[in-house]
């Protein structure tokens, strides 16, 4: 499952739109719920995160998303992802996400930060 995981952020990353796209079907449960601090509301299916992950390759040329850290609970996932734009500024973001009976992404909720106490 971390695989799917891992392949879901790469994704951001791959400027080739077709490619882009295919990685994401492999991945995506066609009940997908995704959201995250930029998601006005929640995207809830798989044709409209491909359109949102785009956005992200679109406005922001070369930056990537990779999983620095993955710990898992009962089939529950736990992902802290780096967002590293080209310049090299970088943000931290950390998802928690549940999969389907075929292990593909079913329900992401992402948050900007580890969490850290004030």
């Amino acid at each position: 499952m971390s695989e799917a995981i891992r392949a879901f952020f790469a994704a951001w990353g791959d400027n080739d739109e077709n490619r882009r796209a295919e990685s994401l079907r492999e991945v995506l449960s066609p009940n997908i719920t995704y959201l995250d601090p930029r998601t006005p509301e929640p995207v809830t299916s798989v044709e409209a995160l491909i359109a949102y992950v785009a956005m992200y390759t679109q406005y922001a040329p070369g930056a990537t998303a990779s999983v620095s850290a993955l710990s898992e609970t009962q089939g529950h996932y736990r992902a802290t992802v780096t967002f590293a734009m080209a310049d090299g500024m970088t943000q931290l973001g950390q998802y928690f996400i549940e999969v389907d009976d075929q292990q593909r992404l079913m329900r992401m909720v992402g948050f900007v930060g580890l969490g850290d106490p004030e």
